[in-house]
């Protein structure tokens, strides 16, 4: 048993010469990496989105007519 583990869950044991990513077929970490950084860009994009949206929202709401007086 490894310590830390919960004797109910079955631990996966490594076998010597072979690598994590052919037993369970994780996706390279360069992929990983990509991922994460285009979903805090696109998270950070959607709040700018929704705040410069807001500003447009607002400023047709409670803009003057008419143009210059």
């Amino acid at each position: 048993m490894v310590a830390g583990s919960n004797p109910a869950v079955p631990t996966p044991m490594w076998f010597p010469g072979e690598t994590r990513g052919r037993l369970t077929h994780e996706r390279p970490a360069v992929l990983e990496t990509l991922y994460l950084l285009l979903g805090i860009i696109g998270f950070m994009a959607l709040i700018a989105a929704f705040f410069f949206g807001g500003f447009v929202v607002l400023d047709f709401l409670f803009s003057r007519f008419g143009g210059d007086a």
